[in-house]
């Protein structure tokens, strides 16, 4: 496997095979198998092979080797096309016909009495390449690794799933890991999403590009808050804010647990350059529990509102 990372993104491609995500997305990209040719050989003695299977768009060419003239006649009337009608085949010379619908097709040299004249085409259903894209979770906190998890149609181990990924501000996408997928078509990619990142997988079926739905996710900054001393009646607390952005001149809110369960605005603070802030709050007698609480408005683009781990203090 071969991953390829960028500033802000860590990827890593894991060889295994994770459950499905939270989310999983529709398809979309998906394009009809690439047709195929089989070759069914005329000789003097027969047909060979008599019975051959194909999926529907592929082409079946009747070649023939033998030094007397012949002609294929397809019972059914339909569901199939052919160079020429009727199918007679010189020596040395081939005609074929692509077949559209799924079903048995007898076919025959009418001249020839032989049973090995005589053969059944096989047409299923072809099969449409597709490629599945979830999250292993969204919102998460910054600095957080996603699993994105998926399938590929046909589900062959081997092939090669490259991953695309647009943060919020980019105007394209751009490649951010490669996955190699296992038995049953499954890969699994670990990412790690700065900011908003919207995702898709590719893989290539022949000279067709297969592309999965978007499966974005959303980040929190993380915000830390810890106590740092007691003296009279104020408890003393340092918070902090990361993510790829600064937030200084941004401001907290700082909250008390009430005792309902909610919470209770208490004061707002303003971070400094390093995007933290050292602040006290009045304490009641017994104990109190706070957090900091950065709303949306404060966060920036691409990025939710996020809450501190809770402070426990008594007095």
């Amino acid at each position: 496997m071969n991953v390829l990372t960028r500033p802000g993104v860590r990827a890593a491609a894991l060889a295994l095979c994770l459950p499905l995500a939270a989310i999983s997305l529709p398809l979309i990209g998906a394009a009809p198998a690439t047709a195929a040719t089989q070759t069914i050989t005329i000789t003097a003695s027969g047909f060979v092979p008599m019975n051959q299977s194909i999926k529907t768009g592929d082409t079946i060419t009747f070649t023939n080797s033998d030094t007397a003239v012949h002609e294929v006649q397809i019972r059914q009337t339909s569901g199939f096309t052919c160079t020429a009608k009727p199918l007679v085949v010189q020596p040395t010379k081939s005609q074929s016909c692509t077949f559209t619908a799924v079903g048995k097709y007898n076919y025959s040299d009418p001249n020839q009495r032989a049973s090995t004249f005589k053969g059944i085409i096989t047409v299923d259903a072809a099969v449409v390449p597709t490629v599945t894209l979830a999250s292993s979770a969204s919102p998460i906190v910054y600095g957080d690794n996603v699993n994105l998890t998926g399938k590929v149609v046909p589900a062959t181990a081997g092939t090669v799933v490259d991953i695309m990924a647009k943060e919020t501000g980019d105007a394209t996408y751009t490649k951010v890991g490669s996955a190699t997928t296992t038995s049953g078509g499954a890969y699994v990619l670990q990412v790690t999403p700065a900011i908003y990142t919207s995702y898709r997988a590719e893989f290539l079926n022949g000279t067709d590009k297969i592309t999965s739905a978007v499966a974005a996710v959303e980040v929190r900054p993380q915000v830390t808050l810890a106590k740092r001393f007691i003296k009279g009646k104020r408890l003393y607390l340092t918070s902090k804010v990361v993510s790829s952005a600064s937030y200084a001149g941004k401001y907290l809110v700082v909250q008390r647990k009430n005792s309902l369960g909610g919470w209770t605005f208490v004061r707002s603070v303003t971070m400094g350059n390093f995007s933290s802030v050292r602040f006290a709050v009045r304490i009641p007698k017994g104990p109190s529990e706070f957090r900091t609480l950065l709303r949306t408005s404060q966060a920036g683009d691409g990025y939710l509102s996020s809450t501190s781990n809770v402070v426990f203090a008594r007095r």
